[in-house]
């Protein structure tokens, strides 16, 4: 990867502001409470599709396939990337629920690129 430059820091900015005005800290903060469900059978029993605890994993999932898709086109720094999101452990956080919609959707390409990028964290 390119060495981090003065766009990586635009678009990282730029990124942030997206963040706020679409209000992904709200649905970030509930799948780290003590609502969210890892599992995926008992996540969509609690949450089927439509409702708002469903609609919080899947913006985070399709926030972070975002980066994801960035970065694998090699259009955000990795370094920059790596030390500014702990993709890895949203990934952790988030796997049963994106793998169990990507399996149950019959949809293989669904959250891949988020999955590669949390694994290329981890293999660093």
């Amino acid at each position: 990867m390119a060495k981090p430059a003065g766009e990586d820091a635009t678009l990282m900015l730029e990124l942030l502001q997206v963040w706020a005005a679409i209000g992904i800290s709200d649905a970030a903060g509930w799948v780290w409470s003590g609502e969210f469900i890892p599992e995926f059978v008992a996540f969509v029993e609690k949450y089927p599709a439509g409702s708002e605890g469903f609609k919080n994993a899947s913006r985070v999932c399709l926030w972070f396939e975002t980066f994801g898709t960035l970065y694998k086109h090699g259009l955000l720094s990795e370094e920059v990337l790596f030390d500014w999101l702990a993709t890895d452990q949203v990934w952790d956080r988030l796997k049963g629920f994106a793998v169990g919609l990507r399996e149950g959707a019959g949809k293989p390409g669904l959250y891949e690129n988020f999955e590669a990028m949390a694994g290329a964290q981890k293999g660093r």
